[in-house]
């Protein structure tokens, strides 16, 4: 009877390949989610037309839950493919998986601080259902180890087999393992600047790295972007594509900061991404006071472009651009002899190109964009570029200051934009011992409480 029941034919065991393109899909739409909702409102790269609150810096509790619990789901299906891949000596899986855990916990750590990293993900026999939180630089430093040990991993004469990859899906061949190789480092690129003010180590890794661009290759092109292309066919489908017009770009205009950077430089992106008021690109203030709430919505404003909705393009994770604006940071702080303004313009032209704007030929030598060599003109740059780039805005904001972003009248919170978002609820009450560790180390569970790298 046993016999009977059984499928010779089943599959009982998952191949450690199977688990990425699920994981990746659900990281990038949990990105994607953050940055419309709540990145780009406290970044005033759009504004709340209605209740919206985000935009005074106004974070309520429950906030924290979605971003906590997705990418924390997420990871369990990065843990089981490097488990599976290990089981069976599939190097390529194994950097991949440690490559796709390293973009989410940096994600999660660069959100909440400290959190649950060394005993986070035990499955059997060793469950741990109260992980204790760890130190965000300890976490840092991990990653950047990990992201090295994937770099010696790759075997970029293999495919990515058994298995497809949807991130890279264009090359199933050879090919997108030498991508994957590159995006591995430019994403450890990122960690070790990020962290770089705060770490003599990193500094150092920095300068290793650089100096050594055959055993440690970074992005180099636009079609090596990290970048999930969105198809008009489900899974792999833009996540705004079945959301109604009012529920993307109805309820929010353009912030009139992000619509007037770019307006003083007449940058063609803005045609891309914004729609146009009788010809002109016009944006409402961010921050405004409640009782304004009528009369900015009275504003014949820009608004995200409906295009967006199913754009192929809008699957960030990490842009050859800002590989380029790193090594620009790099450069002018002399970790490198590279020209930081090389790398600077490299970097605006790579944004342009990857979102198929026509960059004008003079556009370099304009106004405020001709390189001046201030961390603030890079950093400025950069950010417009990190357009939908998850809450990567805000973390380069609170890593250094910049852009500058003007003050409205109705901001709350003193004033003073958000820092991190503070534990969800559940944590509170289900791991309340090392929750209490963690905040007693961070000085307190607030929005103000200031992160490792932002200190």
């Amino acid at each position: 009877m046993d016999d009977l029941l059984h499928d010779p034919e089943a599959v009982t065991t998952a191949t450690s390949g199977s688990f990425l393109n699920t994981a990746i899909l659900n990281g990038v739409n949990v990105g994607l989610s953050r940055s419309h909702r709540l990145n780009h409102e406290l970044m005033q790269v759009t504004v709340s037309l209605t209740d919206g609150q985000f935009h005074r810096y106004v974070l309520i509790p429950s906030e924290s839950d979605y971003l906590w619990n997705n990418y924390y789901l997420t990871l369990t299906n990065v843990q089981d493919m490097y488990d599976r891949a290990r089981a069976t000596n599939n190097r390529n899986h194994m950097a991949v998986a440690m490559t796709v855990r390293a973009w989410l916990f940096q994600n999660l750590t660069d959100t909440y601080g400290d959190v649950p990293y060394f005993q986070a993900l035990k499955g059997y026999p060793e469950y741990q259902i109260t992980p204790k939180f760890d130190p965000q630089a300890q976490i840092y430093a991990d990653l950047v180890a990990k992201l090295d040990t994937a770099n010696a991993l790759y075997d970029i004469t293999k495919p990515f087999s058994p298995g497809t990859d949807a991130l890279f899906a264009a090359e199933q061949s050879t090919t997108n393992m030498a991508k994957w190789k590159r995006f591995t480092n430019s994403l450890r690129l990122r960690l070790l600047m990020r962290g770089e003010a705060k770490s003599p180590e990193f500094q150092q890794q920095i300068r290793t790295m650089l100096a050594d661009p055959t055993r440690y290759p970074l992005m180099t092109a636009v079609d090596q972007s990290a970048a999930l292309k969105f198809t008009a066919v489900t899974p792999l489908l833009n996540p705004f594509a079945d959301d109604r017009d009012y529920d993307f770009n109805g309820s929010n205009a353009f912030a009139e900061y992000f619509i007037n950077t770019l307006n003083s430089w007449q940058d063609p992106r803005l045609a891309v991404w914004a729609t146009s008021v009788s010809g002109k690109f016009v944006g409402v203030p961010s921050g405004y006071s409640l009782g304004d709430s009528p009369k900015v919505s009275a504003i014949a404003s820009s608004r995200l472009n409906k295009t967006l909705k199913t754009s192929p393009l809008l699957g960030t994770i990490m842009q050859y651009a800002e590989t380029e604006f790193l090594l620009a940071e790099a450069a002018l702080k002399g970790y490198s002899s590279d020209s930081p303004k090389d790398h600077y313009e490299k970097g605006i032209r790579a944004s342009m190109a990857y979102w198929g704007a026509t960059m004008p030929t003079d556009f370099l030598t304009r106004k405020g964009v001709a390189y001046s060599g201030t961390l603030e003109q890079l950093i400025t740059q950069k950010y417009i570029s990190l357009f939908f780039t998850e809450m990567q805005q805000w973390a380069e904001y609170r890593r250094t200051g910049f852009p500058v972003l003007p003050k409205g009248p109705g901001l709350e919170n003193n004033g003073q934009l958000p820092m991190r978002l503070t534990y969800p609820l559940s944590v509170q009450s289900l791991n309340k011992q090392s929750y209490d560790e963690a905040t007693a180390r961070i000085g307190g569970d607030n929005i103000n409480a200031k992160i490792w790298w932002a200190k």
